[in-house]
């Protein structure tokens, strides 16, 4: 996500108090009391006010727009006017969702006999929230087995998908583990993915676990698989990590994950490690949980016991929770504070060093092989140095 000097000009001041109003909105009916984050004060002592314009930048720059309730009377002191804004927003995004519903059914359906997993979107929230419309999804983004990704993209081209970026597929395909295609009729994306990492990151292992885990939800008579509740929680912690590494505002995620452990039964708590572990994600979901407490306080489970860690501490993790909250909602705030890409591999490679070996080469290779590919097709755009922070499955 690029930002502009103005946003970032804009964005430079302690956002506390309009992050404890997202926060506080983002959680279950039932609990609403806001994170206990210290709020910055006026000269005199007063707490500062919400401010309605930063309020909105940052519920929309963290994907966090739809959490906010759509009564002027539910806002803040002061935000009342943001509730024409917000109700426009709902119903855009009411109408955009619909519509990639109905095409994941369709796709789903179009790819019967392969194995395949909706990662994220309108399916995953009405799963986690009962709500399909707390963010815009124009995208559908699948998983198959890497056995199966030429099976699922003829079946795409037969229903009309071309793939985009051809010139590119190899960068794609090899480095970011998938491919994107468009259909001309009605301009739906599909990103099929056949790797759940992102470049930088330790790799996903046993993926074909997430397929075997998968829980389907029903669309039209159409069952729609969707990622099991532990998988959810591990595909957020990637989608944190992801974040840091690239310094993008990420906010929704820390809610979600917050949001899915106070869901997950005490039962499954030692099922997710153990998944967590066998897909060597057992140090990004500790960092994704760290970064989740940090935004939304202590962790609980459905029962209402802590949710403690369950992986090793994570050297070189910064422990002041006001860093990681900007880290997270703000990282442009904190750019010399921020983790550092070698920093991040190793502290999540622990342990593992052929695995910090392999990852840091690949995370080379990336942009000088997408160089290259762009010298060769003469293409002029995003530059390769930000080559590492696109997509990836966890997003």
């Amino acid at each position: 996500m690029a930002f502009t000097g103005e946003t970032i000009a804009a964005m430079t001041q302690d956002a506390s108090p309009e992050m404890a109003v997202l926060l506080a909105a983002s959680r279950p009916s039932a609990d609403r009391a806001p994170a206990p984050h210290p709020i910055p004060r006026q000269a005199g002592g007063a707490p500062r006010p919400v401010d309605p314009d930063l309020l909105f930048e940052l519920a929309r720059l963290n994907k966090m727009l739809g959490v906010l309730p759509l009564s002027p009377a539910a806002l803040p002191p002061g935000c009342a006017g943001l509730a024409p804004r917000l109700l426009q927003v709902h119903l855009q995004t009411m109408s955009m969702n619909r519509r990639v519903m109905a095409v994941t059914a369709e796709v789903v359906q179009a790819l019967a006999g392969i194995r395949v997993v909706v990662l994220k979107g309108p399916f995953q929230q009405q799963a986690l929230h009962g709500n399909a419309a707390r963010r815009p999804s124009g995208d559908i983004d699948l998983f198959v087995a890497p056995a199966d990704r030429a099976r699922a993209a003829a079946r795409l081209r037969d229903h009309g998908f071309a793939p985009t970026e051809e010139d590119r597929a190899l960068w794609w395909i090899r480095f970011l583990g998938e491919q994107h295609f468009q259909r001309a009729a009605d301009g739906a994306v599909v990103d099929l993915h056949h790797r759940l990492q992102q470049v930088g990151l330790p790799a996903w292992r046993r993926s074909g676990e997430v397929l075997a885990r998968a829980v389907s939800l029903a669309h039209d008579g159409q069952a729609v698989p969707v990622p099991s509740a532990i998988d959810g929680c591990l595909l957020l912690g990637v989608t944190l990590a992801k974040a840091l590494l690239a310094h993008e505002p990420c906010g929704w995620a820390a809610a979600e994950l917050a949001h899915a452990i106070a869901q997950l039964p005490p039962a499954d708590w030692p099922r997710l490690w153990q998944a967590a572990k066998g897909a060597g994600q057992d140090r990004t979901l500790a960092l994704g949980l760290a970064l989740a407490a940090a935004c939304c306080g202590p962790l609980r489970r459905a029962d209402g016991s802590p949710a403690e860690p369950g992986a090793p501490v994570l050297r070189g993790m910064p422990r002041d929770a006001a860093l990681l909250r900007d880290l997270v909602f703000q990282p442009w705030r904190r750019p010399q504070e921020a983790l550092r890409r070698r920093q991040m591999l190793l502290m999540l490679a622990q342990g593992r060093p052929h695995v910090a070996a392999v990852e840091s080469a690949r995370a080379l290779a990336s942009p000088l092989v997408l160089n290259r590919l762009m010298r060769q097709g003469g293409a002029a755009g995003q530059p390769a140095g930000d080559a590492g922070d696109q997509s990836g499955a966890g997003a």
